[in-house]
């Protein structure tokens, strides 16, 4: 890169000069006083010499005065000349102040495009950064494409439900757990009446049956955990049992077939499906662990004309319900 050319005025020649000119009128006007000395002198040497001829001495006058006169003419054209230099030297001091006043400008220019330069090469190496970038991303994606295309199209059956509009199940319910990816039959029907019967047998008080823990199973490897409440309907003159909260429970684990096991035509799936009236809705007690297992068993119901409905429930989250639960909603 170029450096700006720095100029400077030089001025030991122009000091040199007036000194020389200075001099000279100091020269001359000590020229002055010496001629004028003498004249005086010589006036006064005319006066005390009365012997020397009035002619010569006026020669002599005439002689100094024209020496005078010239020196007075040098004298005024110093003067002239030293007011000459004088103001061509406050010119060129004044040019010098311009110049510099520029070579001030052109440094700051200079500086500004410096980082006017700077910030486009910053940013020239950003832009050549991004259409780096979106090159790779596009050749990525030209290689997709190409893949893509020479992929065999593989034809996917989608499953097509009539608009899910919901309704409460007041008719036959029949339930089933969906946990770990497996099927498994609740025969809470068995096991309720199985809490029926123990209750009817209970010889106490209501007072001791009321609010306290029961279980009774298992049935197709469930339990059935319950606590009974006892009513009195005073308008009727009757006394009400009946169970207040409900939950049942695996007694082991991996109950229940697989999701290709239950599809099968002899599986335990189907065949408890056989027996049900056409009205019944199947409830599916759905784990997160086995939603993919839910959607494929929908589908089958769906297929066998046959309503379903679903629970979602947490992971670990028990099975059951309450004198003041929710009914299911089939679609």
């Amino acid at each position: 890169m170029k450096r700006p050319i720095q100029t400077e005025i030089a001025t030991e020649g122009q000091d040199s000069f007036l000194d020389v000119v200075t001099n000279i009128v100091g020269i001359l006007i000590i020229l002055v006083m010496v001629v004028g000395a003498r004249v005086r002198h010589v006036v006064m040497s005319a006066k005390s010499a009365a012997s020397q001829s009035d002619a010569a001495l006026a020669a002599e006058v005439t002689s100094l005065g024209q020496t005078v006169l010239a020196a007075a003419r040098d004298v005024e054209a110093i003067e002239r000349e030293t007011a000459r230099v004088i103001e061509a030297a406050m010119l060129a001091q004044a040019d010098r102040m311009e110049l510099a006043t520029s070579a001030a400008a052109a440094k700051m220019a200079l500086e500004n495009a410096k980082k006017a330069s700077d910030a486009s090469a910053v940013e020239a190496a950003e832009r050549a950064a991004k259409r780096t970038a979106v090159a790779g991303e596009i050749e990525r994606l030209d290689r997709e494409a190409a893949l893509i295309a020479r992929a065999p199209a593989a034809a996917k059956q989608v499953l097509a439900y009539p608009t899910p509009i919901g309704r409460t199940v007041n008719g036959d319910e029949i339930h089933f757990q969906l946990a770990a990816g497996r099927i498994a039959h609740l025969p809470l029907d068995e096991l309720f009446e199985l809490a029926r019967t123990r209750t009817q047998r209970h010889s106490g008080s209501l007072a001791q049956l009321s609010d306290r823990i029961e279980s009774v199973g298992p049935a197709k490897g469930f339990m059935l955990d319950y606590v009974m409440e006892a009513r009195v309907d005073q308008a009727r003159g009757q006394v009400l049992v009946r169970s207040r909260e409900w939950v049942i429970r695996p007694a082991a684990a991996g109950l229940g077939e697989t999701l290709e096991e239950s599809l099968r035509p002899e599986s335990q799936f189907r065949g408890t499906l056989s027996r049900i009236r056409p009205d019944t809705t199947v409830t599916l007690w759905c784990y997160p662990d086995s939603f993919e297992a839910f959607r494929s068993i929908r589908a089958e119901l769906f297929r066998m004309g046959i309503p379903a409905a679903c629970r979602p429930l947490p992971e670990a989250a028990p099975i059951g319900g309450s004198a003041e639960g929710s009914k299911s909603v089939a679609q």
